[in-house]
């Protein structure tokens, strides 16, 4: 492949964060788990909708940011020149319009939650992110991609509790990524580090009584406890923002530890180990891509 081409692929992957695209699809499997949806043809279009949804919303991301972005993140494509920001809003539009397309397939319910998932990423991205309302609009993605799993089969209690826990989740990961450029007050470096632990509870509370398949989610939650404790306990003795963004790139894989645990209980060991293993390739591309 000749070095251009190359570069330019690189220069995508950058743009989208392909390293946390595999984080998409592990959420609307946990939601079609939970839900007892159907693995078919047309629901498994889902999948490639949300990935598709995430690399939008971090195309768009870096197109509206990229005033800020050539001051605080010069590394990023667009302050290098390497992509022009009218080329990451095409980019991101695409991206986006193929998520709606690919979510028609599976129905109306998981169209009508894919356009409100793309509401919430046009939403997050060009007005409340840097708001008070950045945090829960950012959570509300997660959610509504696991709604488009979620959709496509039965929305019950006991279906919406792993979703709300991802909400709860998200929520706090997008609270501390705020301090990604700036010292984080050590207090919050603490109250995440508490929250997560009493997540991480209340999952493995739900899971216990799920028998084989609750006993491999709480050991997939085991794994996402000591992946998050190393950079944690980094950012609580250097809140440097270095130290944050360690953090923000262990949660943000995690997720699929997260999701792998309440697929395990729904449908599974296999399916949940099935699930986990996107963990593999998101780790290995983010040696080698940005990743936060």
């Amino acid at each position: 492949m000749p070095t251009r081409a190359i570069g330019r692929l690189r220069t995508l992957f950058e743009l989208v964060r392909l390293p946390n695209v595999f984080t998409a699809p592990a959420d609307v499997a946990m939601g079609m788990a939970v839900a007892g949806a159907a693995l078919t043809p047309a629901t498994a279009s889902l999948l490639l909708a949300s990935a598709f949804a995430y690399a939008g919303g971090m195309a768009l991301n870096d197109a509206w940011d990229a005033p800020v972005d050539f001051h605080e993140r010069p590394e990023r494509p667009i302050p290098q020149g390497r992509i022009t920001r009218g080329g990451a809003f095409g980019i991101a539009g695409g991206c986006l319009v193929a998520c709606l397309l690919l979510a028609a397939v599976a129905g109306r319910g998981p169209f009508a939650a894919a356009v409100l998932l793309v509401v919430a990423i046009v939403l997050y991205d060009g007005f409340a992110k840097g708001s008070a309302m950045g945090p829960p609009v950012m959570a509300a993605c997660r959610l509504l991609n696991a709604g488009l799993g979620t959709a496509a089969g039965a929305l019950t209690a006991t279906a919406a509790l792993p979703p709300a826990l991802l909400f709860a989740y998200v929520f706090t990961l997008t609270v501390v990524s705020r301090f990604e450029v700036m010292t984080a007050p050590v207090a919050l470096v603490r109250g995440a580090s508490g929250v997560f632990t009493a997540l991480l509870l209340v999952s493995a509370g739900l899971l216990v009584t799920r028998g084989g398949g609750g006993v491999t989610g709480v050991v997939f939650l085991a794994a996402l406890a000591f992946w998050l404790g190393r950079p944690l306990r980094a950012a609580l003795a250097d809140p440097a923002p270095r130290r944050i963004i360690d953090v923000i790139k262990a949660a943000v894989l995690g997720i699929i530890l997260l999701d792998a645990a309440f697929v395990a209980a729904a449908r599974g060991p296999a399916a949940g180990l099935l699930v986990a293993a996107l963990f593999v390739p998101a780790f290995l591309l983010g040696r080698r891509f940005a990743s936060a």
